[in-house]
């Protein structure tokens, strides 16, 4: 059976994204009341529920919403580089500029995937399918950069793009292993070693790691 949708009064609910978004930033997932955002929002907690049914609901919407932001504001000024350094270079770029203007979304981001073995499981999954679709852009992403590299010709560009998203999702994963020691990080300025180790990845699958032969 259908869930039937809940009608919701578009101006309330920019007022609790805007509330919750700030509470997540500032407290964290675990730190934060839902009383707090639904006074901050100027609604009932059982409007809150009402709209979104749980705590874990809120937090996820909360998360998407970040997301689709940063791919609204980020995207439209992204232009195709030359090849796969400049890529991350010119992405933490845009991103670090986002964060300046958007804290409270680039802090959401950043504690929702660092620290994500801290949420609940269906929580997780829920943020693992988000994480794909985002994977789905960053692989456009790759794959316009890769059609403007001259590539060997006895390699297959399906699998040339598929080992670079399997170097992405290594960052990602040291990234998450570094936020679950340092919990406290919340702009790309306080992650920035992470971006130059993505350079040098980026590096290493363009150029290789062995010398030339003469």
């Amino acid at each position: 059976m259908a869930t039937k949708e809940v009608p919701r009064d578009p101006q309330k609910v920019a007022r609790i994204m805007q509330a919750a978004c700030h509470a997540f930033a500032t407290h964290g997932y675990a730190g934060t009341k839902t009383e707090t955002i639904a006074a901050a929002a100027q609604v009932s907690k059982g409007l809150l529920f009402h709209y979104y049914g749980s705590k874990q609901q809120l937090y996820l919407a909360t998360v998407q919403q970040a997301m689709q932001t940063i791919m609204t504001t980020v995207n439209p000024q992204f232009e195709t580089p030359q090849d796969l350094v400049t890529l991350v270079v010119q992405g933490t770029r845009y991103k670090t500029e986002f964060g300046r203007t958007h804290p409270d979304e680039m802090s959401v981001m950043i504690a929702a995937y660092g620290e994500i073995s801290k949420l609940p499981a269906s929580l997780q999954a829920q943020l693992n399918a988000t994480y794909a679709s985002a994977m789905a852009v960053s692989r456009k992403l790759i794959s316009d950069v890769i059609d403007q590299m001259p590539l060997r010709p006895e390699l297959d560009r399906e699998q040339i793009i598929g080992l670079i998203m399997g170097v992405y999702n290594q960052i990602f994963a040291e990234f998450q292993a570094h936020m679950r020691q340092h919990p406290d990080i919340k702009t790309m300025d306080d992650a920035q070693w992470i971006v130059e180790r993505a350079k040098v990845y980026m590096g290493i699958l363009e150029n290789g790691f062995v010398i030339p032969k003469d």
